[in-house]
């Protein structure tokens, strides 16, 4: 029998501790014990998530998530809609069966269910070097990049590296599919929530400016910036550290 640690609380750690639960629980696997470590200081992104059908299905199993027992505020996600990508089908439209549709969802009361689920064992603790501090068989590192290790990583060529946030507020009740919409220098996806619209627009702020981005952010879509990030985009040159160590995630 195998036991499984986790590093992290935020989406990756989530969707693999739930991943590794069901397969122990449904298809009995050779896994004894999943333990997930988390520091309680580290917050978890504000960005709203959404799923494919695979992941929402996971979710709903292990976590007993419906939409009457809805502890993550899940709406639902009947595809893709992109706007505006190409000039001769302004609007393209990547389904999922009407059967099976994926979901969007809070990532902090994702976070929360799955630590207080009482299905893992949950140890609060800031993990330097899993090797050297977890005694487990196979460990799945999902948190941020690890700024202090730079040469572990190798950046991506990707234009965008920033975000201008908003949550309007109010619930559009004719969006049931996440939407990408193409802007004059980026694009920006809109997410329904239970009680509100998310905005993301992003741009890159070494050819667009802070100002404009957030003029055109407004102008299309007439709402309230509350929120910026910028980001760098990175991949590890290798996924598996040191002997049991694999990375996941962010990470």
């Amino acid at each position: 029998m195998k036991k499984i640690s986790i590093v992290g609380a935020g989406n990756g750690a989530c969707i693999t501790a739930l991943t590794f639960y069901l397969k122990k629980k449904i298809l009995e696997s050779e896994i004894d014990e999943i333990e997930i470590y988390h520091d309680p200081s580290v917050p978890i992104s504000r960005v709203g998530q959404g799923t494919i059908p695979p992941a929402t299905l996971t979710i709903s199993q292990v976590l007993g998530v419906d939409y009457f027992n809805n502890k993550i505020q899940a709406t639902v996600k009947s595809g893709i809609l992109y706007e505006n990508w190409g000039k001769k089908t302004p609007k393209h439209f990547h389904p999922f069966l009407m059967q099976s549709p994926a979901i969007h969802y809070s990532p902090n009361l994702l976070s929360n269910a799955v630590l207080e689920s009482g299905l893992f064992k949950v140890i609060e603790k800031n993990i330097i070097d899993p090797e050297s501090e977890i005694d487990s068989d196979i460990i799945f590192d999902c948190r941020g990049w690890d700024k202090e290790n730079k040469d572990s990583y190798r950046k991506l060529i990707n234009p965008l590296n920033s975000v201008i946030l908003c949550k309007k507020k109010g619930r559009d009740p004719d969006l049931l599919y996440t939407r990408c919409v193409a802007t004059p220098d980026g694009w920006t996806f809109v997410i329904p929530n239970i009680d509100s619209v998310s905005y993301g627009y992003l741009y890159n702020k070494d050819i667009t400016s802070k100002e404009d981005a957030e003029k055109n952010f407004i102008d299309m879509f007439d709402v309230v910036p509350d929120g910026y990030l910028r980001f760098e985009n990175y991949i590890a040159k290798n996924m598996f550290v040191g002997e049991r160590t694999i990375l996941n995630g962010n990470r």
